[in-house]
């Protein structure tokens, strides 16, 4: 298809906030290639709240179970109209089905393959498998074990970004992006700060994770600011947090913030931290935010799929905060 004739574009990406925010670079380097073509995303009812902030740019479909019925619900829109391209960027099988279904001049996607052990063979399971596969004009694969050396080769947005520029999709921008007006301020704080994101995740680490984490905010609320948030209904380490910092003057605790308090507590910190919580990780990308990641080692090199283009990242062992230089150097700006 030529620039001029890409009038229509489906796009797929039904799974959680973070992975939506990881296309926004697809949904704008489309637009800034083809500005009058009509673009629409169907999501989940989970990452709607982020879906909503580009619908300027974009149609917004909500995906529900079972796919026929969503499809059948949508019927002028999926059956009566034909697509120039269809972008399956979700890895879902009820995804892949419904493309199969939805009228288009070409449809691509990921296929993802994951060895598995049956009856003790390995053998290799393809999302889609190849029948599937068949249906979609191009694909791209992603191997999907996260103990290869080379996790680099499978960055998602890179894969992304390939995936349509064989369509002739000029890259553009590889940045991360979020269409927001100046959001309210929400801590007291008139300067930018640290945000220190406190999720479910932290209840499985060690003892020793949450002594040095508490460490690490006990040094660095010194001399900084610091905002704490946690979850949506709070864990228990972030309990523990409130209880221990919530009177000292350069700490601030949110708790339960929306989906738009992240992003103005995102939009005016100079740093963000978390332990790779996905929503925090890529706001910060789109709000071109230092981003700290403080997780276990052993994920170290899987995180490589999903860290956003053009930012400042730094990544640490979340059981090696007991070391006083350590903590220094993890906290300095400077760096």
């Amino acid at each position: 298809l030529s620039l001029k004739k890409m009038k229509k574009i489906l796009i797929f990406k039904t799974d959680r906030l973070g992975d939506l925010l990881n296309i926004s670079p697809i949904i704008n380097n489309i637009k800034i290639n083809f500005p009058e073509c009509e673009i629409d995303l169907i999501c989940s009812k989970y990452n709607k709240s982020i879906a909503n902030y580009f619908s300027m740019y974009v149609n917004i479909f909500v995906f529900n179970k079972p796919f026929i019925f969503f499809l059948l619900s949508n019927f002028n829109k999926f059956f009566l109209n034909k697509y120039d391209l269809i972008i399956q960027l979700d890895g879902k099988n009820h995804s892949y089905l419904s493309a199969i279904f939805i009228r288009s001049k070409k449809k691509i996607c990921i296929q993802y393959s994951k060895l598995k052990s049956i009856f003790g063979k390995k053998i290799t399971i393809l999302r889609p498998n190849n029948i599937i596969n068949f249906f979609f004009t191009n694909s791209l694969n992603c191997t999907e074990d996260y103990n290869v050396s080379n996790n680099n080769d499978f960055h998602y947005l890179s894969l992304y970004l390939k995936l349509i520029s064989l369509e002739n999709i000029k890259i553009v921008n590889q940045d991360h992006f979020l269409p927001i007006d100046l959001p309210k301020r929400i801590p007291r704080f008139d300067k930018e700060y640290f945000y220190l994101h406190i999720d479910e995740r932290w209840n499985n680490f060690e003892k020793k994770a949450f002594e040095n984490i508490n460490y690490a905010i006990s040094k660095l609320s010194t001399n900084e600011k610091i905002v704490i948030s946690s979850n949506i209904g709070g864990n228990i380490v972030f309990n523990k947090i409130e209880k221990l910092f919530t009177n000292v003057s350069n700490i601030e605790i949110i708790k339960d913030p929306s989906i738009d308090d992240m992003i103005s507590l995102i939009y005016h910190s100079h740093t963000c931290v978390s332990s790779h919580s996905g929503l925090v990780v890529h706001l910060s990308g789109a709000l071109k935010k230092r981003i700290i990641d403080i997780v276990p080692k052993n994920i170290f090199d899987e995180l490589d799929r999903w860290i956003p283009f053009n930012v400042e990242y730094k990544r640490f062992d979340i059981l090696n905060f007991s070391n006083l230089d350590l903590c220094s150097e993890v906290f300095s700006r400077k760096n």
